[in-house]
C-alpha cells in the first residue's frame, strides 16, 4: 500500500466572460487498478493579492478537487448584500458524492470614512481539522483540479493555487476497480439544482412528527376480535374442519383497518375491532387484485418435456 505525496500546481491566466465567469481545470493521472484514499488535503493560494484587491465589484472563486471535471450547475452564492447580485452557476455542494475537497472564497468592499476597505469570506470543505485525515476514496485513475471564478467582465485574473495531496494506493482486482469507476463517472453525471430539505409551518412541525401532541399520552390501539383471532391462531386437527374466508371480506377487512381517524383514535375500524396491525398478516396476491382462475397451461415438447418460454 504506497502512499504517494502529490505535489502539483494550477496556475494560468483566466479572461473572465461577458457574464463575469471564468473556468480552469487540470488532470492528474494516477496509476490505474487501485483504490485510492486520500490521507490529506492541503490547498495554497500563491497569488495573495487576489483577496486583498481594494476597490472594483466583489469577486469570488471555488476550487474542487474531484475524480472528474466539475461542471457548473444551477446553484448560486448569495452573499446577502443588496447592491450585490448572487454568483450565478456555481460547482456543486460539498457533500456531493463527486467532491473530495472544495473551497471556497467571496471578496467584497465595504466603505469606511478612511476609503474603501476589502473583507474576504473563506471556507473549506472537509474543514481544516478534518482535512488532515480524510477518508475519501476513489478508484478513477485520475484526479482533477477545478477552479471557477467570478469577477467583472473582460478582467483577466492570475489564478496561482498549490495543492499538496497525500493518497494511499490500495492494489484491487479488476471487478472492484470497475465497479468503482463506474459508480464514480454516474456520480460525476451533472445534478444541475439540488434541495433534499422538506420545508414546512413551524407551528405545524409536532403535528407532522408527533401525532399525539395535542391529546398527550400514548396512542389508543384496538383489540381483535376472539373470533377472528380464532381463524389464525386457533390450533386445529389436520381433519378437523375450519371456518373459510372469502378473498372479497378479507380485501374489505384491510380496506376497513386502514381507515383514517382523528387524531386522538385508535387506528383501524373500533365497529368492526379490526386494528391496523392485521395488515401485517396480509396475504400476497389477496389484496393486490383479481386471480387468475386458472394456470397458464403447459406445452410439452415430444419427448415428454415442459417447454418453457
Amino acid at each position: 500500500m504506497p502512499i504517494n505525496e502529490i505535489r502539483d500546481t494550477i496556475q494560468g491566466r483566466i479572461t473572465l466572460e461577458g457574464d463575469g465567469r471564468g473556468y480552469m481545470t487540470r488532470c492528474i493521472n494516477l496509476k490505474e487498478g487501485y483504490r485510492n484514499q486520500v490521507l490529506s488535503v492541503d490547498v495554497f493560494n500563491d497569488n495573495v493579492s487576489q483577496d486583498i484587491t481594494y476597490g472594483g465589484t466583489p469577486k469570488c472563486y471555488q476550487l474542487f478537487v474531484s475524480p472528474y471535471p466539475i461542471i457548473p450547475t444551477n446553484e448560486v452564492i448569495d452573499i446577502n448584500l443588496a447592491t450585490v447580485p448572487p454568483f450565478i452557476h456555481a460547482g456543486p455542494l460539498a457533500g456531493d458524492e463527486q467532491v473530495l475537497y472544495k473551497e471556497s472564497a467571496i471578496t467584497y468592499f465595504i466603505g469606511e470614512p478612511e476609503g474603501v476597505q476589502s473583507v474576504v469570506r473563506k471556507n473549506q470543505f472537509p474543514s481544516a481539522e478534518v482535512a488532515a485525515t480524510p477518508t475519501t476514496t476513489w478508484y478513477s485513475p485520475h484526479l482533477y483540479i477545478t477552479v471557477l471564478w467570478w469577477g467583472t467582465g473582460g478582467e483577466q485574473v492570475d489564478a496561482k493555487f498549490s495543492l499538496f495531496i497525500r493518497v494511499k494506493q490500495t492494489k484491487v482486482n479488476a471487478a472492484q476497480e470497475s465497479m468503482g469507476q463506474y459508480k464514480e463517472f454516474l456520480d460525476s453525471q451533472t445534478r444541475l439544482l439540488m434541495d433534499t430539505a422538506v420545508v414546512m409551518d413551524p407551528a405545524s412541525v409536532s403535528g407532522y412528527v408527533f401525532p399525539m401532541w395535542k391529546y398527550g399520552g400514548i396512542r389508543p390501539e384496538l383489540m381483535i376480535s376472539g373470533t377472528t383471532a380464532l381463524r389464525y391462531f386457533n390450533r386445529v386437527a389436520s381433519n378437523a374442519n375450519q371456518d373459510m374466508v372469502a378473498r372479497g371480506a378479507l380485501q374489505t377487512a384491510y380496506q376497513d383497518a386502514t381507515t383514517m381517524v382523528g387524531f386522538d383514535t385508535a387506528f383501524g375500524d373500533a365497529a368492526l375491532n379490526l386494528p391496523d396491525w392485521i395488515t401485517l398478516m396480509d396475504v400476497a396476491g389477496v389484496t393486490a387484485g383479481e386471480l387468475r382462475p386458472y394456470p397458464p397451461p403447459l406445452k410439452y415438447a415430444d419427448n415428454g418435456n415442459t417447454l418453457m418460454f
